[in-house]
């Protein structure tokens, strides 16, 4: 993982990474109630262990059981953002007009039943929710300032909900997430935050995520997530990482987010065999069609190819992974430091023609500064040889 992977995370930075707070006490306790739990708890269970197709036919039965009630709508809302972020789709532009219109319905009810009853946290929660995948689309769109607006009015209502009920910890993941990713604005996000009056507090930030990873009903996957592979990755904190990665990799064994949160903290603790015993069972487990395109599985292949390679043992197997990432194509940035690695790979085994290539190779596609760096030291260490 690189922070270059999280800038996609980061563009629509001041809001949620992925807003799937199942709040699922709708009151009562009724039969329709029941059923409407039964279909949350299904839908999200199914979209973290990406089973993807499964969540949506779950969220469809939502609509259609409640087609007046939010939650079958910001449900599809995110099993959309969670498929588009791992380059689900063959044609991804088209799924943004499907994603439009039903973001556009899921404001719009939220909405309205937050107006009815202003005081009802959960209604509150969900209408924040709706917002936060409403910016997912600015986002894509480059409107940058309906980004930030509808992250900054997210914020207020999650705010009110927890003011409301200081007990309400599910609210203070997306709090703590517009605060911290709000004290670390890209350049050219700052002059909006500016108009808009937007500010952040990283300390306080964290806080509030460790406060609703440690004590939130549903949100509590999300705000460890968020700690893992956004704070602890800026702070360096490899240990952090694979602490919260494995908690949530037990929770869910098929989410490939997890996985490669794990292959990367263990891979930045050398400690190399356990990235392979991870990676090894998930790589093997995703071999269709569909998933073979997930940018998670890139990194995953990644990091067992570098496991491999520096364990010094098993170069075939370390250039065939490397080779595999390559041949993916994808995310961009990773590409660059497989050239590079694989490069280094073909220099212990004495292929110095190989290595030569890739470590050109690696210089052209600039994709990653350390990469691009490190291949020219060992370009130059080579040519001059």
């Amino acid at each position: 993982m690189t922070k270059n992977y999280l800038a996609s995370a980061a563009i629509f930075a001041v809001v949620i990474l992925l807003a799937f707070q199942a709040v699922a006490q709708t009151g009562g306790g009724t039969a329709a109630h029941n059923k409407l739990d039964a279909l949350i708890d299904s839908t999200v269970e199914n979209t973290y262990n990406y089973r993807f197709r499964k969540a949506l036919d779950f969220a469809d039965s939502m609509i259609a059981a409640y087609p007046d009630r939010p939650e079958g709508y910001v449900y599809r809302c995110g099993i959309y953002s969670k498929m588009i972020a791992e380059d689900y789709f063959l044609s991804p532009d088209s799924i943004w007009n499907v994603y439009h219109a039903v973001v556009d319905r899921a404001c719009s009810i939220s909405k309205k039943r937050a107006e009815l009853a202003p005081d009802n946290v959960h209604r509150l929660f969900y209408y924040a929710s709706a917002l936060v995948y409403r910016s997912r689309y600015e986002a894509a769109k480059s409107d940058w300032f309906g980004l930030m607006a509808d992250g900054l009015k997210s914020r207020k209502i999650l705010e009110k909900a927890v003011k409301l009920d200081p007990r309400f910890y599910d609210a203070y993941s997306g709090i703590g997430a517009f605060n911290y990713y709000a004290a670390h604005l890209p350049w050219y996000l700052k002059p909006i935050a500016l108009i808009l009056g937007i500010n952040g507090n990283e300390k306080v930030g964290i806080e509030e995520l460790k406060k609703a990873a440690e004590n939130a009903s549903y949100s509590k996957a999300e705000a460890a997530s968020f700690l893992a592979d956004i704070v602890y990755v800026d702070k360096k904190d490899y240990s952090g990482i694979v602490r919260l990665s494995l908690a949530l990799h037990r929770m869910y064994p098929g989410n490939l987010d997890f996985v490669r949160s794990l292959c990367f903290g263990y891979y930045r603790l050398h400690d190399y065999d356990k990235v392979l015993r991870f990676a090894d069972p998930c790589l093997a487990d995703y071999r269709g069609a569909d998933s073979l395109r997930f940018v998670s599985l890139s990194y995953i292949r990644f990091y067992r190819g570098e496991a491999y390679a520096a364990l010094r043992k098993h170069y075939g197997e370390a250039i065939a992974d490397l080779s595999k990432t390559i041949e993916m194509g994808k995310p961009s940035v990773l590409i660059s430091q497989a050239y590079y690695g694989r490069g280094s790979v073909y220099e212990r085994m004495g292929e110095r023609d190989k290595a030569i290539m890739d470590f050109e190779t690696a210089i052209k596609l600039n994709g990653d500064d350390n990469a691009c760096r490190q291949a020219r030291i060992a370009l130059d260490s080579l040519q001059t040889r």
